[in-house]
């Protein structure tokens, strides 16, 4: 490899607090450092991964965005040599400290770690546009008071296609790298440096290349097979030499996926050729070109900045080829899915931002995975076939022919509109004809939460949504006949949803009834943003939105689902809190929306990254992260704002 300097790469300097050192006996150990939300997202058109807060590659998935997720234990070691004596440590343990970022304007993730003997440690992460391989930079400086000798130690541990079972790795002397492969997934890596020791092994056996580089010396094992559970790992060794004080020494290490050995030997080699200057520049490149088709502005620059990495998260999470978008690139909890709900929030954001074509491309997506009857699942992989559901979701189905609606406004694609008909009529008439034959409510499904099947406020306020778009979309086809009968039904599920699920006496709306639940939920603001069923003004609004601000008391403040939630012990959500954000907007209440906003703002992680939920004692962002539907909503809550 030609090593040059790299451009916009800094060196970070920060402090070493260090109280007390605590050492991981067992990969057990080290996943429980790894369960904090933060992680950082970077792929291609096949390729997903994310990197964890310590610095550890946290998943791989490959060759499509969500599945399979092919790594159980991914991280990188240093050994120190000084006056004779050696120390090792994983950058994952303490006493590391460690500070992340994203470069700005760009998906290069920088890891700064310290210890409290000075050395430094600069790991700086990319994923090739246009090649299957993650780039990982590790820059080592001696910041100590004497000479230090240092070697550097990557440990991989891959659950190749989500199973150890058959898995099997193995040195290539020729390639001095380590191949893993199982079926037609091969994965290497190696170094712009040659290797002094490596070690395959098997998990809790003699070989076992995690427990041999405790003490930073492999012992040459050169192949590892196992059909059982325990799997097969790998570690290389590379010796950066003697590191006076105030020098620094450069490992570039590669990883490479193919779907044959030849195929990833070959990327590897080929990214062994290239200058880091011309991969980072790649990189940057790609990541300028998403954000110079962006045409939303917003007048605060820290909003301008979180907007720019909102729709850099988004830019990750959607397919190109395939036009899916997934939730989270998460496995606890598993939202690595195409929820089309979720999906059609993120499409209309990025419609409203300029990048319509990538809208339209989900919108083809939902229309090619759309059920005989006209619904849609649950939710799916990315690939288009059906995930793990558990019942009907009728919110998705009318969400979905809302959003089509709306990218037809946004961009009066009359050619689009054609295409999406024969989806969007199989769809009314799905939603037609699974209704209550007492109340002509939509339903009974399962709410947007997912939790009590019933006929949800919700989910007829998107069906409501669904038929007038739908009539309009209809009348400008020219079906009148269909188009007068669609604005019918959607002014009698209009009159029912008032009829039955307005309490007067709790003077707000229900939940859902059959059965009846009164609860306060934040999803009723559905009925007035987006589906417009009734006005922002509407007294009946203006009742439910009060009682819903005033329902929650939570120390770190913000907006919940619903007073009584469990969900991760009941939180406030950056989704309902934006949705109470875009409703004040409706209402012309702008300095509210300001308020919730930019509470949502003081909330994101350290890398800008809005997660599904914040905690509610500590203000801590928790659980899947990032989330597309929560940055989809953030950029909707930024332009209603600006649009005031």
């Amino acid at each position: 490899m030609r090593i040059v300097p790299v451009p916009s790469i800094l060196w970070v300097q920060i402090p070493n607090p260090f109280k007390i050192r605590v050492t991981s006996d067992s990969l057990t150990e080290h996943r429980k450092m790894f369960s904090t939300s933060q992680q950082a997202p970077m792929g291609n058109r096949s390729t997903l991964v994310t990197i964890g807060k310590n610095g550890e590659l946290r998943h791989l998935f490959w060759p499509s965005h969500n599945y399979p997720q092919h790594v159980r234990g991914s991280l990188p070691g240093i050994l120190v040599g000084r006056n004779g004596n050696e120390s090792f440590s994983w950058l994952t343990d303490d006493p590391w400290i460690r500070k992340q970022r994203f470069l700005p304007d760009s998906t290069i993730l920088e890891t700064s770690f310290a210890n409290p003997e000075g050395i430094q440690v600069k790991a700086t992460d990319l994923v090739l546009p246009n090649k299957d391989a993650l780039v990982r930079i590790f820059e080592v400086a001696n910041g100590g008071s004497e000479a230090l000798k240092i070697s550097f130690l990557y440990y991989n541990d891959f659950d190749i296609a989500e199973t150890p079972s058959g898995d099997a790795c193995y040195y290539d002397e020729k390639t001095d790298s380590v191949v893993s492969y199982k079926r037609h997934y091969w994965f290497t890596y190696g170094a712009d440096k040659p290797s002094s020791q490596h070690q395959c092994g098997v998990h809790e056996e003699g070989s076992d290349a995690f427990v041999d580089a405790k003490d930073g010396q492999l012992v040459g094992n050169s192949l590892a097979l196992h059909a059982g559970v325990k799997g097969v790992n790998s570690c290389l060794k590379w010796n950066l030499g003697d590191l006076p004080q105030g020098a620094r020494e450069q490992l570039v290490l590669l990883m490479t996926f193919g779907h044959n050995k030849q195929q990833a030997l070959d990327i590897l080699e080929e990214a062994r050729q290239s200058s880091l200057a011309e991969m980072v520049n790649d990189v940057n490149r790609s990541c300028q070109d998403w954000l110079r088709r962006n045409k939303a502005t917003v007048v605060q620059e820290h909003w301008r900045e979180l907007l720019r990495r909102s729709l850099l998260t988004l830019q990750t999470l959607v397919s190109p080829d395939l036009g899916g978008i997934i939730a989270a690139p998460t496995l606890e909890p598993d939202y690595r899915y195409v929820w089309s709900r979720d999906g059609t929030y993120v499409a209309y954001a990025l419609d409203r931002c300029g990048y319509n074509h990538d809208a339209a491309a989900f919108y083809q997506w939902c229309k090619e995975v759309q059920q005989p009857d006209g619904g849609w699942a649950q939710r799916y992989h990315i690939e288009k076939s059906p995930g793990p559901s558990w019942g009907e979701q009728e919110d998705q189905c009318a969400t979905i022919l809302w959003g089509i609606g709306q990218h037809h406004t946004l961009t009066r694609d009359e050619e689009f509109l054609a295409d999406m008909w024969p989806t969007v009529k199989k769809g009314v008439e799905h939603l037609l004809r699974n209704r209550d034959p007492d109340t002509r409510l939509v339903g009974p499904s399962f709410d947007l939460w997912e939790e009590k099947q019933a006929l949800h406020t919700y989910t007829n306020a998107a069906a409501t949504a669904a038929l007038r778009e739908s009539a309009r979309i209809a009348s400008t086809l020219g079906y009148e006949v269909l188009s007068n009968a669609w604005s019918n039904e959607t002014k009698n599920l209009q009159t029912a949803i008032v009829k039955h699920l307005w309490d007067e006496q709790s003077g707000r709306f229900l939940k859902s009834v059959k059965p009846y639940d009164s609860s306060i939920d934040t999803a009723i603001l559905g009925l007035t943003y987006p589906f417009r069923v009734l006005e922002p003004d509407d007294p009946r609004i203006l009742s439910s939105s009060r009682q819903i601000e005033t329902a929650f008391t939570y120390a770190s403040e913000g907006i919940g689902r619903y007073p009584g939630d469990t969900y991760h012990g009941g939180n406030p959500w950056f989704i309902t809190t934006l949705w109470m954000a875009l409703y004040r907007c409706q209402q012309g209440n702008y300095e509210k929306a300001k308020t919730l906003i930019e509470w949502c703002v003081k909330h994101v992680d350290e890398l800008q990254l809005f997660a599904e939920q914040v905690h509610k004692d500590n203000g801590e962002p928790i659980s899947a992260s990032p989330l597309a539907w929560s940055h989809a909503m953030f950029i909707l809550a930024l332009l209603d704002y600006r649009d005031a």
